[in-house]
């Protein structure tokens, strides 16, 4: 604003505000680390599905992938709109763990319970990369043609692809493509950002 520095309050509003972020990522996190360790413990009672087991894995990487483009971002100078457009971020992590923690349990079929809620799932997958590149835009930044970019593209793709899937073949291997490139994604453009 007129070139005027921010107010001290403002700093520490921004800083409280990015440490809500990485409270909203932990919590999260909770819900596919908490499937994990549920489908390991009880293994020999409950087999888990493959599917199910690898989207838990793609969220927990997914959420890393979240806390680290925090940290890189919190020393931006960025408007209150721009940082609620990112804070949907997290919120719709969180969303994503919730539709997709199924019941470890005798009897329980994780992969229907995934497959019902197959479409909000990758909806809201899909809305992710959309909603980190609005923030882009909202902030005027320019957005190159970069690893960043493409990376974003093909989660949005893939999430797509995600919905017009119906094999339980294809859905596993859909799966693990996704987890490869969320990983790959993570390490290729955040490998080194200081933690």
């Amino acid at each position: 604003m007129l070139g005027l520095a921010r107010p001290a309050w403002s700093n520490v509003l921004m800083e409280q505000l990015w440490f809500f972020v990485g409270v909203l990522t932990a919590i999260a996190l909770d819900s596919p680390l908490r499937y994990v360790a549920r489908s390991l413990k009880s293994r020999n009672a409950v087999k888990p599905n493959l599917t199910v087991f690898v989207w838990q894995l793609f969220l927990i990487v997914l959420l890393i992938e979240f806390w680290v483009a925090s940290i890189s971002l919190s020393n931006t100078a960025m408007g209150l709109g721009q940082f609620l457009l990112f804070l949907l971020l997290p919120f719709g992590a969180m969303v994503l763990s919730s539709l997709s923690s199924p019941t470890v349990e005798p009897g329980s079929d994780q992969y229907a319970e995934f497959v019902a809620e197959k479409l909000p799932f990758f909806l809201i997958l899909a809305a992710l990369p959309t909603i980190s590149v609005l923030r882009e835009i909202f902030a005027g930044e320019s957005i190159p043609f970069d690893a960043d970019l493409v990376f974003r593209i093909l989660v949005f793709v893939g999430a797509l692809i995600g919905i017009v899937l119906r094999s339980p073949q294809l859905l596993a291997t859909h799966a693990v493509a996704m987890l490869v490139l969320m990983t790959t994604y993570l390490f290729a453009v955040y490998g080194s950002v200081p933690v």
